[in-house]
């Protein structure tokens, strides 16, 4: 099995540092990655929509926290956060950029995810895309991606608008396609499987020792479920909104109903580009 060196290996994987005019500086290994992820939550504010917000104080579990832009985000608007994340080299990079902030004292990142059990398991790293890391190979994602391959070259004008240009001066759709599609084989080509560690929420909520949480954000590729169902009944009384990417579509409904048979009030989904969606939930 494969594993990762650390995120220092710079011969392969150098960290660079990016700037956002709302965030300042942050440590990556992927400028375009990190360039969409920066405009998802500061400029479209994906996470704040159907009146989710957060409050000086409030206690944010920041599930699926990638480098940590959410992380950041919250922090900057006084939350006390708590960051998961699984993958080693990306987890590194969360600590890094809560470092360069100086959030130590405000955001505790821990190097888990979380599921419906307490285990460990091999998941698919994606160095080129670790937005799309999973508990399972993403083949069918990436081929949906050069499918709709204008949708993702609409994303690649935020991610690199050189190479967007480029792709768009091409003399032909089919042309325009073929680009696309040679991208994503490239990011998509193989993937490390590494062995990671797992809890469940109401796990960490009672290692934390956490008696409410102002906002629960969840974007764990695929992992949808099995995180929801590791929230025993009695903790869903201590979670007050959350925000949370859906990946498969059909779920969306269902997860709906099961967040307002858990007592939010206010539920609302839209669906997003490629096939993906977001809940929002408040009590």
């Amino acid at each position: 099995m494969n594993t990762l060196d650390s995120v220092e290996r710079k011969e392969k994987e150098p960290i660079r540092r990016i700037a956002h005019p709302a965030i300042g500086e942050i440590y990556c290994l992927n400028e375009p990655e990190a360039r969409v992820t920066l405009h998802e939550i500061w400029d479209d504010k994906l996470y704040f929509q159907e009146g989710i917000s957060i409050l000086p104080g409030d206690i944010v579990f920041d599930v699926g926290a990638n480098i940590g832009v959410f992380t950041l985000c919250a922090a900057k608007q006084g939350a006390r956060v708590y960051a998961y994340e699984p993958i080693p080299p990306t987890f590194e990079l969360l600590q890094h950029n809560i470092h360069l902030h100086g959030f130590e004292n405000i955001a505790h990142a821990r190097n888990i995810g979380l599921s419906d059990r307490a285990e460990e398991r091999t998941m698919f790293h994606y160095p080129a895309l670790s937005v799309c890391d999973s508990w399972t190979a993403q083949d069918s994602w990436f081929e949906l991606m050069a499918e709709e391959w204008e949708n993702t070259l609409d994303i690649l004008k935020t991610a690199n608008p050189d190479q967007y240009k480029a792709i768009r001066s091409l003399g032909s759709k089919s042309q325009q396609q073929g680009a696309v599609r040679e991208i994503i084989d490239g990011i998509s080509a193989s993937p490390v499987r590494i062995k990671c560690k797992f809890d469940t929420l109401s796990g960490v909520i009672a290692q934390e020792n956490v008696q409410s949480i102002g906002l629960l954000k969840l974007d764990a590729e695929r992992a949808d479920w099995e995180i929801l169902n590791g929230v025993r009944a009695e903790d869903w009384n201590r979670i007050r909104q959350v925000a949370m990417e859906v990946h498969v579509q059909s779920d969306v409904a269902s997860i709906s109903a099961f967040l307002s048979e858990r007592g939010f009030s206010h539920v609302a989904g839209r669906q997003l580009k490629m096939a993906t969606s977001c809940v929002w939930a408040s009590k």
